[in-house]
């Protein structure tokens, strides 16, 4: 039996449902405007659809999106995957050589761009398409009308009939019928080497992924206020923040501007959400940049933080400003799309900031674990979602970590133009193998401890994870990132350290015998961790990285950058 009261597992029979379902609650808006209601939320999809159709957008046709988040984004997505045709999202932050490979690869004949982006990206291939619609105000520039038309108007022309007669019009394609095979989306991942690939994800795919999340927390209803600072071109923004939430019937704002630190928390004083989708590095910056610094300017609040159970009663104490700062009524934030850092996981925790742990990948839609706030484990991503499968291939035999695979109806169709790599990406007997190397605990709580492709062979054939070397390191409050990697059969830290922290240090005239020499902190911390790791995986040598890790659009650092002959694997 299918959940949401669903025939089947199509977008378009779940926009249905929904509007159906919550016809008269807000649902989206800009932060600092009012939100439509769910039924001209419909409206506004239905009619764009059409207007799709009328410029000859059919069943199939590939459609860019390339903007930032909003709520026109959501509209256009919606009116994209419903008509039956495929979106395909680009993160913003993408480079332009990239963003022209994804239209051509892509085979796109439209795209739908922000009005900045338009005006200020030097796209060759944007004269190969049919058709051109500003993500802003919906104004077209089309090979087929060949005049500028304002869908926009057309839509809040709308007569209300529209609005009455939704039940027979969101799922009407007036055409082929959307099965729950049929393509939806092309992501395109951000790989730290080389063109991204696309991952094509099914309606079945991404209507199966958005259940679980929601029914585990059991907090999201249609009371709930969700702040979005996910891209949306990202599969945990579109499908865990975006979809997943409208299903709940929940109202989400969107900044109007780019997340600054002030923005952020100007927002959330403004919106003062409920419910909050970020990864790992949103928390670690506060943490950074507003917990460690406030621990540093006191003498007593350092001794504090020097013992576990002082520590607790130092992060109870900070973590109730930090709530309030993020608008007082936080019921969980959801934590997902990279590891999380343990210290800052402590924090979290011991503050009493409620969040949840999931792990994810593009190519499975992304949500393969999860769990609620009470059966959270410090260290883990939860366990597997219903209906998907997790096995650890090749484990060790004394610490059981092993090459992570998944299988279940979130995981990809393939990737897009290339069978040799989608073939690559599957065991034979059809496990989709994610890269990923972590193990399982006896509760079937997945911790996972590195990339395959960033493993080391110790001296005697020792297996070596750099993430877990690089999360002891994170647990120093002198650090703020780190690569661990392996140069001349030594083992290599490099460093980012916490500039601010070992600044306010310096400035502080309560305690004079504090080390604020960055090589003397650098050889402490590598005494430090060493005596935390066995033998064959102590650090040789810490380099210190004195500016930011160069990183991808969806922050992950570019080791390529730093390790010599560094490459992606399959």
């Amino acid at each position: 039996m299918k959940k949401f009261g669903l025939s089947q597992y199509t977008l378009d029979a779940f926009f249905e449902r929904v509007i159906e379902k919550y016809p008269t609650r807000p649902s989206l808006a800009l932060v600092g405007e009012k939100p439509f209601t769910y039924s001209e939320f419909g409206a506004k999809v239905y009619s764009l659809k059409e207007t799709l159709k009328q410029i000859g957008i059919k069943k199939g046709d590939k459609i860019i999106l390339l903007g930032n988040s909003s709520p026109n984004w959501s509209i256009a997505f919606m009116a994209i995957t419903t008509m039956g045709a495929v979106a395909v999202p680009i993160l913003e932050e993408f480079p332009e050589a990239d963003i022209d490979h994804i239209i051509r690869h892509s085979e796109a004949v439209g795209i739908f761009i922000s009005e900045n982006l338009y005006n200020n990206l030097n796209l060759n291939s944007l004269s190969e398409l049919k058709s051109i619609i500003k993500l802003n105000d919906f104004t077209t520039l089309s090979e087929i009308t060949k005049n500028k038309t304002n869908l926009w108007k057309q839509i809040l022309d709308l007569p209300g009939k529209i609005i009455k007669s939704l039940d027979k019009s969101v799922s009407d394609n007036s055409g082929e019928k959307i099965n729950e095979d049929d393509l939806a989306e092309i992501l395109y991942t951000s790989g730290t080497t080389g063109h991204s690939k696309g991952v094509m994800l099914t309606h079945k795919n991404l209507v199966s992924n958005l259940f679980e999340g929601p029914d585990l927390l059991g907090v999201i209803n249609e009371e709930s206020v969700v702040l979005s600072i996910l891209p949306l071109a990202h599969a945990f923004g579109s499908t865990s923040a975006f979809l997943s939430i409208i299903r709940c019937g929940s109202s989400i704002y969107y900044l109007q501007k780019p997340p600054s630190p002030k923005i952020l928390l100007d927002a959330m004083q403004i919106v003062q959400p409920t419910i909050m989708g970020a990864v790992p590095l949103v928390f670690e910056k506060i943490y950074h940049k507003q917990v460690v610094p406030t621990i540093a300017r006191s003498k007593a609040l350092r001794l504090l933080s020097k013992t576990g159970l002082t520590k607790k009663v130092l992060y109870k104490i900070i973590g109730k400003k930090v709530k309030k700062l993020l608008g007082g009524r936080l019921e969980c934030v959801i934590i997902g799309g990279a590891s999380f850092s343990p210290e800052v996981e402590t924090f979290m925790k011991e503050g009493g900031i409620p969040y949840c742990c999931g792990y994810g990948l593009s190519e499975c839609s992304p949500l393969v674990t999860f769990s609620s706030m009470k059966t959270q484990k410090m260290g883990s991503t939860g366990h597997a979602i219903s209906d998907v499968s997790i096995k650890i291939v090749n484990p060790d035999p004394n610490s059981g970590i092993g090459e992570i695979c998944i299988k279940g109806p979130n995981v990809m169709k393939g990737y897009y133009k290339d069978e040799e790599l989608t073939r690559k990406s599957f065991t034979n007997d059809g496990w989709f193998i994610t890269g990923d190397q972590g193990y399982l605990d006896k509760d079937g709580f997945i911790f996972i401890t590195g990339r395959s492709k960033n493993v080391i062979v110790g001296p005697s054939g020792e297996n070596i994870y750099p993430e877990v070397i690089e999360s002891k390191l994170e647990e120093s409050i002198f650090v703020e990132e780190t690569i661990v990697y392996q140069a001349d059969k030594q083992l290599i830290a490099r460093v980012y350290p916490n500039y601010s922290y070992i600044d306010t240090l310096k400035t502080a005239k309560d305690d004079s015998s504090i080390a604020s020499d960055i090589i003397n902190i650098l050889e402490n911390l590598r005494s430090e961790v060493n005596a935390k790791l066995p033998n064959f995986s102590k650090i040789s040598k810490i380099v210190e990285q004195i500016s930011p890790f160069i990183k991808t659009p969806t922050n992950k650092i570019k080791r390529a950058e730093y390790i010599e002959g560094y490459t992606e694997k399959a």
